[in-house]
């Protein structure tokens, strides 16, 4: 009786159980929901653009529609961008909100502009596409002025795409930031009148910095309403450019490769001396030319001897056969008005036309010779085989000098027996 009685009560501890679970799977709202494939949604930003907010206290806040995530960008710092720049940028988390301000605070009186970058995720990883640029002032009023430029990689001879722009602020040294387009072309608007050392650096990390090897070039500009600059970005070395490897062309010309990029134009030919070893005896240098310039020197050298043995084979040619009757008159075919394709002759020609690309920035390229690291030396006679010794002396882009020398050989002719 007493085992019935105890098998009795387990039965009935377990219905209970079982109605206690299917009464909480009843009253709780299931799991999940609908699939959510909708960005989160920026609803305002405090204070707003265009505010004067003298004496502010509290934080940039960027209010959105839903918990955004806090990974966001690898990190939401990674998404707000401030001017000008301070020492270190506070950006905070709020489930439904980022808020930013600088560490040490907002200064008085000064124009702040706050970039929210596209990338903010939702807690499903959707992904805002747009961001969203405020300015607003602490004090003064919000000028009307614009900032614009063109950046060209000089260094490599194409547009500065994406390229990072500094604008300081003399003599407070506040600094200002932007970003080029794909095109190269930047605008900063908003900025207080005043001067400026303007820099613009080719991004190749994407870091929104200015790093000590990458090409850059900076000018001094004056704003008061709108001001257009053009900046050449190049590497600038401290140390100037050495020589990597000695290639010989021929017996009459060698070309250097240097460490750097070297500066347009035809090289000082006195920075560059040639020695035959084990004795150092000097070689007669002829020029010392940059490597396109070399290279249409020599296609013309070589066009004007193909024309001169034409000409000469044509004099030597003089015999007529006898018999032959001189032909007179047009011989061209007549033209049918049928085309190449139609008649069978000739290759089949793509007529299909490229639109030129007209921006601003590839035409200025064009306004300047491309760099190279290449200098080619030419001698006064053909150098006979054996070791020689060249020292080269040159300035680069930067102004800084150096000087290297590099061993070479000329090999003997191949023996044809």
């Amino acid at each position: 009786m007493a085992r019935a009685a105890r098998n009795a009560g387990r039965k009935t501890a377990r219905l209970g159980l079982l109605i206690a679970v299917t009464a909480c799977a009843v009253i709780e709202e299931p799991p999940g929901g609908p699939p959510d494939f909708t960005p989160p949604v920026l609803l305002s930003v405090e204070p707003d653009s265009g505010a004067v907010v003298p004496g502010l206290e509290d934080a940039v806040r960027f209010q959105f529609d839903e918990v955004v995530s806090e990974g966001s960008g690898g990190g939401l710092d990674n998404l707000v961008e401030l001017s000008p720049r301070a020492e270190e940028i506070d950006v905070s988390w709020k489930r439904r909100a980022i808020e930013v301000k600088p560490q040490d605070g907002w200064r008085p009186g000064v124009v702040y502009h706050v970039a929210l970058l596209p990338g903010v995720m939702d807690l499903r990883t959707n992904r805002m596409e747009e961001g969203r640029y405020i300015v607003f002032t602490t004090g003064e009023e919000i000028p009307d002025t614009r900032l614009a430029g063109t950046v060209l990689d000089w260094e490599e001879g194409q547009i500065g795409q994406r390229a990072h722009v500094e604008a300081v602020l003399l003599p407070d040294s506040l600094v200002y930031t932007g970003q080029a387009d794909s095109v190269g072309e930047f605008v900063l608007q908003h900025l207080p009148r005043g001067e400026y050392v303007v820099y613009s650096s080719i991004d190749g990390n994407s870091n929104r910095r200015r790093d000590r090897r990458e090409a850059f070039d900076s000018l001094v500009v004056q704003l008061d309403s709108a001001a257009y600059s053009v900046y050449w970005a190049v590497v600038q070395d401290t140390l100037g450019p050495r020589v990597r490897e000695v290639e010989v062309l021929d017996s009459t010309a060698i070309r250097l490769e240097f460490s750097q990029r070297v500066p347009p134009g035809p090289p000082d030919a006195t920075g560059f001396q040639v020695w035959a070893l084990p004795d150092t005896v000097p070689v007669a240098v002829a020029a010392v030319l940059q490597s396109a310039a070399f290279d249409s020197v020599l296609a013309e050298e070589r066009a004007a001897a193909a024309a001169a043995a034409a000409d000469s084979a044509a004099a030597a040619d003089t015999t007529d056969a006898e018999g032959t009757e001189a032909v007179t008159g047009d011989t061209t075919a007549a033209d049918d008005g049928r085309t190449g394709a139609e008649t069978g002759e000739g290759a089949v020609q793509d007529t299909t036309v490229v639109p030129a690309d007209t921006s601003r920035a590839l035409r200025l390229l064009g306004t300047r010779p491309a760099l190279a690291s290449t200098v080619v030396i030419r001698f006064a006679a053909p150098l006979p085989p054996g070791n020689y010794l060249v020292d080269a002396l040159l300035t680069n882009i930067s102004g800084a000098l150096g000087e290297s020398r590099r061993a070479f050989r000329i090999a003997a002719p191949a023996d044809s027996t």
